[in-house]
């Protein structure tokens, strides 16, 4: 079977529950989202790399440090290996809305870095999964067929989907 190329995850809201109106500082404030852990052990099969692309104003606020956020990954990334997910790499904006930074999305900095790191990626072969319209907004400005998650229509409903129609 030929390997879908680079799947692009936004992380609140696809991997991990948001919380109501606020940020999910550290790890133990981290519920992953129903069947996410397993979606993307099937994923990482099925593509050649899983990125994380995530706005993580929480920095700028100074709610979290770079550390905290650091050690969150850490552990998720730990949690995914035992069920057999590999996130090849994690990128996040950590700058305030109001910076009108490249990195945060809807911009495609991010994405662009991304593309700078693994040469070989082939946007046209690629996914983004976010459930907000700037993840929508900044995979369909890059070329990305891209896919809008939310409580309902969670990652594991769409990587059941999309392993059905491929094998």
């Amino acid at each position: 079977m030929h390997k879908l190329d680079t799947l692009f995850l936004d992380r609140d809201g696809v991997i991990n529950m948001k919380l109501d109106g606020r940020y999910v500082r550290n790890f133990e404030e981290f519920e992953f989202m129903p069947g996410a852990e397993l979606a993307i052990a099937n994923l990482s099969k099925i593509f050649k790399r899983i990125l994380i692309v995530t706005n993580q104003q929480g920095i700028a606020k100074g709610i979290m440090s770079t550390e905290d956020l650091n050690s969150l990954h850490q552990n998720m990334l730990q949690q995914l290996k035992i069920t057999g997910g590999t996130i090849e790499k994690i990128y996040y904006c950590p700058h305030l809305d109001a910076a009108n930074c490249k990195c945060r999305k809807p911009n495609t900095g991010m994405i662009e870095q991304a593309i700078i790191d693994f040469p070989n990626l082939e946007n046209k072969n690629s996914y983004l999964v976010g459930d907000s319209d700037s993840d929508i907004t900044a995979g369909n400005e890059m070329g990305l067929i891209t896919v809008k998650v939310d409580n309902e229509y969670t990652l594991a409903k769409w990587s059941e989907e999309l392993l059905s129609v491929i094998e």
